[in-house]
Order: C-alpha cells, then structure tokens, then sequence
C-alpha cells in the first residue's frame, strides 16, 4: 500500500499536466486566420420609398422584388468564441412585375448591388461539432438600380435610373457545423438594409429625387476555411 500511493498521486499530477497542455493546444487551433464565402438566396425583398414631400408618383411606397441570389467572400480571423472578418459581395434582384403591374400599370425595374463590409460573429460553443453563431455587420454599398411605373390609361408614370453609394447594415443568426479543425460548414439566416441612397429620376415629367430604402432576408450556406 505504501508503494501504491505515490504511484497513484505521480500518476494523478501527470494527467493534470497534461490536460492543460492538451486544452491549450486545442485553443491554438480554433484560433487564427480563416477564409469565408458565402452564397445563398434572398427572399422577399422589397423596396420602402417616403413620398412626403414628392410630386405625384406612380411608385408605390412599397415595391417588391423577386426572390433574388446573393454571395460574398471574405477574411477573418477567429479569436476563439469571437470571431471579426472583413467581405465583398453582391447582389441581384429584378423587379416582381406581376405585383408592381396590378391597376392598369406596366412596370420595369431591378438592383444590383455590390458591398464591401465589416462583420463581428460570436460562436456559441454548444458543442464541438455544433456552434451556433450570431452578429451582424456594417459597410457601403454601390448600387445600380433603375425602376419605372407607368399607367397604361393615362400613359402618366414615374422611374429613376442611376447609380449610387448608400449605408448597409445586416443581423445575422446561423449554425456552424465544424467539419475538422480547419473547415466549417455555415447555414445562416441574415436581415439587412441598404438607405442612404438618391436617384435622380421624374414623376409626371418633373425632375423628382428619389430616395429609396432596401430591406431583403436572406438565407445562405457557407464554409469557413482556417489557415
């Protein structure tokens, strides 16, 4: 008994010993620099225009657009539960004309845009396989839109066309499925607005300013490569 002893507590110190070394380099390796990309579709997208103030459109104050695509790649690195990443991306959508032509109205129209952003994730360490993740992200966006609405009876509508910096920010909400130690599968759902925008364009053949807002929620699936 007396030998037994000691074996046993030498033996206890080295698992603590080696528990720490083992946990740390675990760290070492959810740390670091990673790649992102990201593409998916957007759904129900619309468009929020205030008419105070403007001449008589033909615009609704609320346009819809079909369900368009979007992407984005990107850099980042992973602090551990943290996570700060930096992507381009772009995004289309065309004009839902079946809506936008209801009354007596022909209708064109689409917007296409292109963002540069700054995002902050945390990863929720739910399991080792399994993180849930939530953040969100903001930046400026150069879009290119055009849209018209004309009544067919009166042949009196309204449209602008041009291109134009605006603000987007988004929240996003998903799931990280770790593959390995360097790959990890995203499904993940985002909210985002783009404002900030003007556009030249006429209401009733009088130079009008229009000041459109775009809202989309999108759903996408990604990876995430660790370097």
């Amino acid at each position: 008994m007396s030998r037994t002893l000691p074996v046993l507590l030498l033996a206890g110190l080295g698992l603590l010993a080696v528990h720490p070394a083992q946990a740390q380099a675990q760290d070492a390796k959810d740390k670091g620099i990673y790649a992102v990309a990201r593409v998916g579709g957007v759904i129900q997208p619309d468009q929020k225009l205030d008419r105070n103030g403007l001449p008589t459109v033909t615009i609704d104050e609320t346009t819809k657009y079909k369900t368009g695509i979007t992407g984005e790649i990107g850099a980042g690195y992973d602090f551990g539960m943290f996570r700060v990443e930096q992507t381009v991306g772009y995004t289309n959508l065309k004009l839902d004309r079946d809506k936008a032509q209801d009354g007596g109205f022909s209708a064109s129209g689409r917007a296409k845009m292109f963002t540069a952003m700054v995002n902050a994730y945390v990863d929720i360490p739910l399991s080792r396989t399994f993180q849930p993740y939530v953040g969100g992200g903001i930046g400026v966006s150069r879009v290119d839109a055009n849209l018209s609405r004309v009544n067919n009876a009166t042949q009196i509508g309204s449209g602008y066309s041009g291109k134009d910096w605006g603000m987007t920010w988004h929240a996003d909400a998903g799931l990280g499925i770790r593959m390995n130690d360097k790959m990890t599968v995203e499904i993940g759902g985002r909210y985002s607005r783009t404002d900030k925008l003007a556009f030249s364009g006429q209401a009733a053949g009088v130079a009008t300013t229009y000041k459109p807002q775009l809202n989309a929620v999108s759903g996408t699936v990604g990876l995430r490569y660790k370097f």
